[in-house]
């Protein structure tokens, strides 16, 4: 693919050479995001000087675009069908059976113990269901508690780049610097190709890193971490002794083609630093219900849990009867092969509708979306690709115009790949877009009827 090249030549650039001591060598090198201090204060006056540090989110911005255009929704991560029978029996049935009042803010008893039998076997230890796990409002919920929990405003947070944004919200809150490490790769067919370098992550890692944030299955690439690589990143881990890492596994069960899913947390010396976060939303196709949870070591998740508790208190407790009811069922079924199975066909479906339409999908290895190449679209912009200087606001890059084009011209909704970059790795994804294929069939063919049919076609180049 030749936008990946072409990126990977652009972006290698960042050197090795620059001393951890200097502060100012590294800003420039590893383009750290402002620390709060530096960012300007909100518009409001109502609002926090913290609140002046985050940037308006790209899911809004796309969603409400998509609700004018009636677009088709491929951007948002959610399914579109019906979540199991199973699934919808279990809640009443927990409902009907007065499991409506408060639970422990940690999680209630059954699903705890539940999730205990289900990830001892998976981390390789006995793990203490009352102690070492924590059920939280949603994934979501458990990455911004951690980071509440154990950030401070002088502190570090590296993300492996692309990233869903919700740690990087969390530490501009907190006032903590963001720092992205990206995903690079020289041709991209598959979610393979996208490599981590561990010199580069090591480079970027200094004595006032706490916290790393990993993902796989990985939001948006695809990409499956082998336990190799995993492995790799641990041996960089260990070097540094107050880091941290937050390991978001939400797409744990979304493994493809025969690969297999790999905790951080397994790995040898891991468990005690790292906090795994995972949602029964996203693995019972319940995004609504807002129900997560974290593994982690006590000293860790008891911080995550005193935050939770003090924002939410406690998650619904019929929720989390259900969930505990649906894994048993779960297994019983056989439900976890059959969802692999289904997403699995419908990701094989959306490639071959986009490399019919013109574009060219980078197959991933696991999780609900694809990243696309655009390159062919022939959308006027002021910069020609890989050309847009970085202080380019995200909304003025080339990604940005061509996923509005597909909203308000062909009635589709994609979402562009910048965002989920730092400042200094955004011209990386410029001709890339993002597609979810959780979808059903009958809106993945007029997804694709409508790219068709717009028009656009006879913009390619």
């Amino acid at each position: 693919m030749r936008s990946a090249r072409a990126m990977a030549r652009r972006a290698r650039g960042a050197g090795r050479s620059k001393p951890k001591s200097s502060d100012a060598t590294r800003s420039t090198l590893f383009d750290a995001d402002p620390t709060l201090a530096q960012r300007p204060q909100a518009q409001s006056p109502l609002s926090s000087v913290r609140m002046g540090r985050t940037e308006p989110s790209v899911f809004a911005e796309f969603s409400e675009l998509s609700d004018k255009f009636n677009a088709v929704n491929l951007g948002q991560g959610f399914p579109d069908y019906a979540m199991p029978d199973f699934v919808k029996e279990a809640a009443v049935e927990a409902i009907r059976a007065d499991y409506n009042q408060y639970s422990r803010p940690a999680g209630h008893a059954r699903l705890v113990e539940k999730l205990a039998s289900r990830y001892s076997p998976r981390f390789g230890r006995s793990i203490d269901a009352y102690t070492e796990i924590g059920v939280v409002g949603g994934a979501t919920n458990a990455i911004f508690s951690a980071l509440v929990a154990l950030v401070d405003p002088d502190d570090e947070v590296v993300c492996v780049e692309p990233y869903f944004d919700a740690p990087k919200i969390a530490a501009d809150l907190m006032g903590a610097t963001t720092i992205g490490v990206p995903l690079r790769a020289d041709w991209a067919e598959t979610a393979a190709d996208w490599k981590l370098d561990l010199d580069e992550l090591d480079d970027a890692l200094t004595e006032r890193t706490k916290l790393l944030v990993l993902n796989t299955p990985h939001n948006p690439t695809g990409k499956v971490f082998s336990r190799e690589e995993l492995e790799g990143i641990a041996e960089v881990v260990k070097r540094y002794p107050r880091l941290l890492v937050l390991s978001d596994e939400v797409y744990e069960g979304m493994v493809y083609d025969g690969l297999r899913h790999h905790h951080v947390g397994a790995v040898e010396g891991m468990f005690e630093r790292t906090i795994s976060v995972f949602s029964v939303g996203k693995t019972f196709s319940a995004t609504g219900w807002r129900v997560g949870y974290a593994v982690g070591p006590e000293p860790l998740i008891a911080p995550l849990v005193r935050v939770h508790q003090a924002s939410n208190f406690s998650t619904p407790t019929p929720l989390q009867i259900a969930s505990a009811i649906a894994f048993d069922k779960a297994e019983e079924f056989g439900y976890f092969e059959d969802l692999t199975a289904t997403l699995q066909a419908k990701r094989d479906k959306l490639c071959r509708l986009l490399r019919t339409a013109g574009l060219s999908p980078i197959t991933p290895q696991g999780g609900y979306f694809l990243l696309a190449d655009t390159t062919k679209i022939g959308i006027p912009t002021e910069f020609p690709l890989w050309e847009a200087p970085e202080d380019l606001p995200l909304r003025d890059r080339r990604d940005f115009a061509v996923c509005r084009q597909l909203c308000e011209r062909a009635g589709v909704t994609a979402i562009p790949a910048s965002a989920f970059f730092s400042f200094g790795h955004r011209h990386i994804t410029d001709s890339l877009a993002r597609f979810c294929f959780s979808k059903k069939d009958d809106t993945l063919n007029e997804a694709f009827r409508r790219i068709v049919h717009s028009g656009l076609n006879a913009t390619w180049v």
